[in-house]
């Protein structure tokens, strides 16, 4: 841990201690959501989708062009939705293995 915090156990229910527990571990969580939120962008390049889905770069481009998964051309790049990779990944367990 980063922060290292020293608490005086004298004369403290288990009550308040589990309190101190739980109010602690909410912070931590908001401000672990916060951090992930900000660094989540709107839209996954081939390469990224690629990693997040376990697949080649090609299958990808494969599964763009039968349409199975929704892209954005631009330029000679494609986007993908974030909202369009989670939705194919919940019709499809793995479209590695999708024919």
């Amino acid at each position: 841990m980063e922060n290292k915090k020293t608490i005086l156990l004298h004369r403290i229910t288990p009550d308040e201690l589990k309190e101190m527990i739980v109010s602690t571990l909410r912070v931590e969580m908001e401000n672990l959501e916060l951090r992930l939120s900000k660094g989540r962008t709107e839209n996954y390049s081939v390469q990224t989708a690629a990693k997040l889905l376990g697949v080649s770069e090609l299958s990808v481009y494969t599964y763009i062009k039968k349409g199975m998964l929704p892209a954005s051309r631009i330029g000679r790049k494609y986007l993908i939705k974030i909202a369009d990779l989670e939705k194919a990944l919940k019709e499809v367990k793995s479209l590695k293995y999708r024919r």
